[in-house]
């Protein structure tokens, strides 16, 4: 089948194609510019696009990672453009390309039809990259982007047919602490939630394609071995202080030869394709904060779990990757609004910097009790007062309550109230 025909036969597929999806607590924009929908695959990002298609006249919807349009390249693009015009010849078409990504230099392309032609252009991708000023560069500012995470906790609920309310029978409340444990064990992936058996394997062939489509094949990474092994132990190390200098030592010492430029791009790769967030310390030298050892967060809890050997004391670890999720999905970005923070006195899980100022602290405990409190809330009160920040938080697993340490308000948060709270 030639090219024309394929396009013509996908994008008709789409036209017919019947859907019934989960509606996601995302709002897109209203706007003329191009929107793109970024995140991890399997996130959701192709149903949200999905849906709004659907209620969308002249429009084409069209999978830019289909194996019958392999291998897709800017001349596949213009080709799709092409022939959507031949069916809709008189109207103004809507376009909408999942995982645009695939294809070099599609920003000629979207910037032409955006700024020239004066169509509405929708892109997903998995890839930070669309997020990039170099985008916005390239498309004069005509462009919006909008990030998706997997489920929130309160989607996993709703996904469950679930309800949140101010007032909680006994069940009720058992009911929703029993899906927050199994959501800090498996995460959010709408497929995950959904499903009640298979998980594991199911995240595995999440992260496998995540490595091959968006790193190894995206990057050309010959050593494939050495980065399999950083991510394990970059999830494994999750929350806690990575130094990648010394992780190249001990690579070595393992008989992997690998060195520390390239686990810096392997980094660079893995957290532009939503993987993995690493997480540097607040200071106010830019240069000192830079030079910090990172901490490293995962993308799913999903994800921890199929890599892990769990304890009772990795609890806490699990809740603190679900908070720091959390706080992205917020809009918070790490290193540029959100930090962790270390000195004299001890450290914060969590800080949050806004108008140049903190203005937030946030410490994660599953279970607040007399052996870490003057960890947890003494010494965030001191750090707080020492830098001037007087919202101070405690996010727990379920345990609720305002708590007065020299004169200085904590409110301790139950994981499942956190997702409402305004930061």
């Amino acid at each position: 089948m030639e090219l024309r025909d394929t396009i013509k036969s996908i994008i008709k597929e789409y036209e017919q194609k019947d859907i019934s999806l989960n509606e996601r607590n995302i709002s897109l924009p209203k706007t003329n510019k191009a929107l793109s929908v970024v995140g991890i695959r399997r996130s959701g990002k192709t149903s949200i696009l999905m849906k709004l298609f659907k209620k969308t006249e002249n429009s084409v919807f069209f999978p830019l990672d289909d194996d019958r349009v392999f291998p897709v390249t800017i001349d596949t693009l213009r080709e799709i453009v092409k022939v959507s015009k031949e069916i809709y010849p008189n109207e103004k078409i809507t376009f909408f390309f999942d995982e645009i990504q695939e294809i070099e230099n599609f920003e000629l392309v979207i910037k032409r039809l955006v700024e020239k032609e004066d169509y509405k252009v929708y892109l997903t991708g998995s890839s930070s990259k669309l997020l990039s000023k170099e985008i916005a560069t390239q498309l004069r500012g005509r462009s919006l982007s909008v990030e998706v995470f997997p489920l929130s906790f309160k989607e996993c609920l709703d996904f469950r047919n679930i309800t949140l309310t101010d007032i909680l029978t006994e069940q009720e409340h058992a009911n929703i602490l029993n899906n927050l444990e199994n959501y800090l064990n498996y995460g959010g992936f709408p497929e995950v939630v959904l499903e009640e058996e298979n998980r594991e394997d199911i995240l595995k062939n999440y992260l496998d394609m995540v490595i091959y489509k968006d790193i190894v094949e995206r990057h050309n990474v010959k050593n494939t071995d050495s980065l399999r092994l950083f991510l394990k132990f970059l999830i494994n190390s999750n929350t806690k202080k990575v130094s990648i200098n010394k992780l190249a030592n001990h690579f070595g010492s393992m008989g992997v030869s690998v060195s520390k430029n390239t686990l810096y791009e392997y980094l660079s790769h893995l957290n532009d394709s939503y993987v993995i967030f690493p997480l540097k310390k607040y200071a106010y030298s830019l240069r000192e904060s830079s030079l910090s050892l990172m901490k490293s967060y995962v993308i799913d809890n999903g994800f921890i779990n199929i890599y892990d050997f769990k304890n009772s004391s990795d609890i806490g670890k699990y809740l603190e990757n679900a908070v720091f999720i959390e706080l992205r999905r917020k809009g918070l970005v790490e290193n540029q609004d959100l930090f962790y923070y270390e000195d004299d006195i001890g450290e914060v899980d969590f800080l949050v910097k806004q108008d140049e100022k903190v203005s937030n602290l946030i410490n994660v405990c599953y279970n607040l009790n007399f052996e870490n409190y003057d960890r947890e809330i003494k010494k965030l009160v001191k750090i707080g007062k020492n830098i001037g920040c007087n919202k101070l938080y405690l996010i727990t697993f379920d345990q609720e309550r305002e708590i007065i340490e020299e004169g200085v308000l904590v409110k301790a948060i139950p994981f499942w109230k956190f997702t409402d709270l305004e930061i």
